[in-house]
């Protein structure tokens, strides 16, 4: 089955989807295009987390991606609300990751961990839509 390159809808005085055909497991289908233009807000905190999980953003159904950069001193586990040192993605001081999900993150350290001044803290940057 073929789909027209352009689908017209009504959506109060009209609208048109744009689509492209691509090939997914040796089938044509048609996909939606969508253009990420960035969001309407921003969002940042720093966030001291310890050896008990510690939601370093919570769950926001409009984000479009979150930064984190580890600034502690030891090394922190990411993940959902589960997460331990043995589950979660290990960020080492210094490094960071961009996450492209809208669920809650939460952190945890291997042992006990007390910040000293913003310096020693995660720092996150989340995009978003009102």
């Amino acid at each position: 089955m073929t789909m027209a390159d352009n689908v017209a809808i009504t959506a109060g005085s009209g609208t048109t989807i744009g689509t492209d055909e691509r090939s997914i497991n040796s089938t044509n289908v048609q996909v939606q295009r969508v253009v990420d233009q960035g969001s309407s807000n921003i969002a940042n905190g720093h966030v001291a987390v310890t050896n008990t999980a510690t939601t370093i953003i919570a769950a926001r159904d409009t984000r479009k991606r979150a930064v984190i950069v580890n600034y502690q001193t030891v090394s922190i586990y990411i993940g959902v609300s589960t997460v331990t040192t043995s589950n979660g993605f290990r960020l080492d001081p210094g490094a960071s990751i961009t996450l492209y999900t809208t669920v809650l993150i939460q952190g945890i350290t291997a042992a006990a961990y007390t910040a000293a001044g913003e310096d020693d803290k995660t720092h996150y940057v989340e995009e978003y839509d009102s």
